[in-house]
């Protein structure tokens, strides 16, 4: 909220800049992402509110499913990079964590999700949610 109260009135250069994202479930049970922004200023100094509405993006479902499920922040981050199609080696050196601790955060968001391995986690998380609206705007 105060990121939101920052960029409606901002107080510095940073404030001006950045714009505030929120998902927020509609009516309909759908995600959306809710965006604010001002507009350019009127020749009388004042600028109007800018919301713009949207679907989420993939990044945004995936945060979004992997929360409801209570991953943690470290199995959030092992799992997108799961997703991405990243070995236990590969994620072991960009996280910088052994390959052990790598696989004891996978069994845990196993666990968690109900799945037993990659692929069906993948699915659960990414797939399972991304494909039904697909399907029913275009289906």
């Amino acid at each position: 909220m105060s990121a939101l109260r920052r960029a409606l009135k901002p107080e510095t250069e940073q404030d001006k800049a950045s714009i505030p994202r929120i998902c927020v479930r509609a009516r309909s049970g759908r995600w959306l992402t809710l965006q604010a922004s001002l507009s350019e200023a009127h020749a009388n100094g004042s600028s109007e509110t800018v919301i713009v509405m949207e679907p989420p993006g993939p990044k945004e479902m995936l945060w979004l499913n992997a929360a409801s499920y209570g991953l943690t922040a470290r199995e959030r981050a092992v799992v997108e990079l799961v997703m991405r199609g990243f070995s236990t080696a590969q994620i072991s050196s960009t996280l910088y964590i052994s390959k052990y601790t790598v696989q004891e955060h996978l069994c845990s968001a196993f666990d968690k999700v109900g799945v037993r391995d990659r692929q069906a986690l993948v699915k659960r998380l990414f797939f399972d949610n991304i494909y039904p609206t697909l399907l029913g705007e275009f289906g």
